[in-house]
């Protein structure tokens, strides 16, 4: 694929959206980094002039950009370790965590408002995930954290749908999403519709090293608009 500048405005990134909505069906080049399920992503990033960005800034002008389809159950929002306490995820692998095939203390879960484990609460100012019926240190978010993660990432959002049938991708509509509420975001948390995996485990087994392959905060499309003060759709 040519390179593609990036757009400089808002309103070049909608132009250029809209186009692709309007230009029918893509065929995904058949290699690195377009295979596999985020290929479509990818290629529609590349297709505006972007670069796959993991970091914890928008896409572009601004925008945070995603791509879902009717395939696609939850959207990640973005990586958030836990504050503290100290070493919090080390104690969830060796107090939770499970031996994988290879011997090592695995911690991999998802807790949606509560789990068969687990619950999350707000509380004085932080998030927190407790385990249900026991005692013991629990990993915790300060709300101004959250905030600085989840605000600058997503402040405003661009969802664009799609389908896919093998190499061939159709961009069917695109909505755009700003003015983040993070009183919205806690909400959603406690009520489930936000899901917080985990997944950790260790390097080797009974090594103090860990893997962590980060804390994802995930939603499903259809509800990330209940984050937002605005809402409009792009044709």
């Amino acid at each position: 694929m040519e390179p593609v500048a990036p757009p400089q405005s808002q309103a070049e990134l909608f132009e250029r959206v809209q186009a692709l909505i309007q230009s029918g069906i893509h065929e995904i080049p058949d290699h690195s980094p377009y295979r596999g399920t985020g290929g479509p992503g990818i290629y529609l990033e590349h297709q505006l002039g972007l670069t796959t960005n993991s970091a914890d800034l928008p896409d572009s002008v601004g925008w945070e950009l995603k791509w879902c389809s009717p395939r696609t159950s939850l959207v990640t929002l973005f990586h958030k370790e836990a504050d503290g306490p100290s070493r919090i995820m080390r104690y969830m692998v060796r107090k939770y965590g499970k031996k994988d095939s290879q011997g090592r203390l695995s911690f991999r879960h998802t807790v949606r408002g509560r789990s068969d484990r687990f619950r999350v609460y707000y509380e004085s100012g932080q998030l927190v995930v407790r385990p249900r019926g026991k005692n013991g240190p629990v990993p915790y978010w300060l709300e101004d954290s959250i905030l600085a993660a989840a605000g600058a990432k997503l402040r405003r959002l661009l969802l664009v749908n799609g389908e896919r049938k093998g190499r061939e991708v159709r961009f069917v509509r695109a909505d755009a999403f700003d003015t983040f509420s993070l009183t919205d975001f806690i909400y959603e948390i406690e009520r489930g519709e936000i899901a917080i995996d985990f997944d950790c485990r260790e390097s080797s087994p009974g090594s103090a090293g860990l893997r962590n392959h980060g804390t994802k905060f995930r939603m499903a499309p259809d509800s990330l608009c209940r984050l937002y003060m605005n809402k409009r759709r792009i044709r």
